[in-house]
């Protein structure tokens, strides 16, 4: 893990447990980079994913604040979707899924794409469901390079990937960047889904990348809009 999200989880942890509370101001930046031995560099990187996270606020010449919002925001995590409280709850408690088709092949040209891949390129390729008690929340389309991944168990596919490639690769997970979007459900999702002919569902588009830089994720989740909302925090906005 990188130093400066040790130092982001630390405070966050200190903020989770009410050590640290609202309005309390951080220590320096100079005091931060005497306590955690690192240079001032790492310490604004921690700064600054703090502040995406909506946890601190800064204040030029004064310092860093921690925000009345910040507790709340543990709950429902910021630039995410999150599913309604029991659903959320149920899925990370035991992840469940439903295995639509589970193969390798070559994808198309904007996987490729998005991936890094050239036109030779294979890929895992899983289409999935998440089931809360029992029913298809969504549909997922996820696709990973064998190139980085020699083997992917259904195992995995059936519950949770990530975990699995994480104790099975000495790969380190980075970012994720994310597009939204409405859609209409194809025939096939609206049979899965359970839902009628022409409805809209809400679409996650996302590339994963490690942290040397290479994309090893694509996914497309889509599920119904009623289920789901998408908190996030700006630093600056246009006029309205």
């Amino acid at each position: 893990m990188p130093k400066y999200k040790a130092i982001v989880k630390e405070i966050e942890e200190a903020i989770k447990r009410g050590e640290l509370r609202p309005y309390d101001q951080l220590p320096t930046v100079v005091e931060l980079t005497k306590k955690y031995h690192v240079s001032r560099t790492t310490i604004e990187q921690a700064m600054d994913e703090l502040e995406k996270r909506g946890l601190v606020s800064r204040k030029r010449g004064s310092g860093v604040y921690v925000k009345k919002v910040a507790t709340p925001s543990f709950a429902k995590p910021l630039n995410t979707v999150s599913l309604t409280d029991d659903i959320d709850r149920d899925l990370a408690e035991n992840p469940e899924c439903s295995v639509h088709e589970f193969t390798v092949l070559k994808p198309d040209e904007h996987v490729r794409h998005e991936l890094g891949l050239h036109e030779f390129s294979f890929t895992f390729y899983i289409e999935r469901s998440h089931l809360h008690q029992g029913s298809p929340l969504d549909m997922q389309y996820l696709y990973y390079p064998v190139e980085i991944f020699r083997d992917i168990r259904l195992s995995a596919a059936e519950t949770s990937v990530r975990p699995w490639i994480a104790e099975n690769y000495e790969v380190t997970p980075d970012s994720y960047h994310k597009t939204l979007r409405a859609v209409t459900a194809t025939e096939r999702e609206c049979q899965i889904l359970g839902v009628a002919a022409g409805s809209p569902l809400l679409e996650i588009e996302q590339v994963g990348y490690l942290d040397d830089g290479r994309p090893f994720e694509y996914l497309v989740s889509r599920f119904p809009g009623d289920l789901a909302e998408y908190q996030t925090v700006d630093s600056d906005s246009l006029p309205v």
